[in-house]
């Protein structure tokens, strides 16, 4: 049995400069009617159209899911958190959109912007990125 979430949040990639991109790639593939290339381009595109970064508190933890890549919810039980602080983060922090790996530290976000961290006892730092932090924060915090 499932717990109903206390937070819920669903975010997307949906920033048009992504969809400028694509559009751009594509131009060479019509031009030069490359149906291989077209195909390519639709699956890129079809995939990122896909993309959405689920995050959930529950009573046990926190919960993410980056699908398609993840097929279900990482958790980061409470009694493992040694401290969550709301961050900022742009392009050069770790590098961009998705999920990025530096060392110590793997992060999750569809946009640039603001989000948590989450320090955990013998673990990876765990970013994640958020358009409603103020909340996700407090709700956190609450559960602590």
């Amino acid at each position: 049995m499932t717990q109903e979430p206390l937070f819920r949040e669903a975010q997307r990639m949906r920033q048009p400069w992504i969809w400028a991109l694509l559009a751009l790639t594509s131009v060479p593939v019509l031009v030069f009617s490359s149906v291989v290339g077209l195909i390519v381009i639709l699956t890129v595109a079809a995939f990122i159209y896909s993309i959405q970064l689920n995050t959930e508190v529950r009573m046990d933890g926190i919960y993410v899911r980056f699908a398609p890549i993840h097929r279900s919810f990482r958790r980061l039980p409470f009694d493992q958190i040694e401290q969550v602080e709301r961050t900022e983060f742009g392009l050069l922090t770790y590098g961009g959109i998705g999920i990025r790996w530096i060392p110590g530290t793997v992060a999750y976000m569809t946009t640039l912007g603001s989000g948590i961290k989450i320090d955990r006892e013998n673990a990876k730092s765990v970013v994640i990125g958020s358009q409603q932090t103020s909340a996700l924060l407090e709700t956190i915090n609450d559960m602590q």
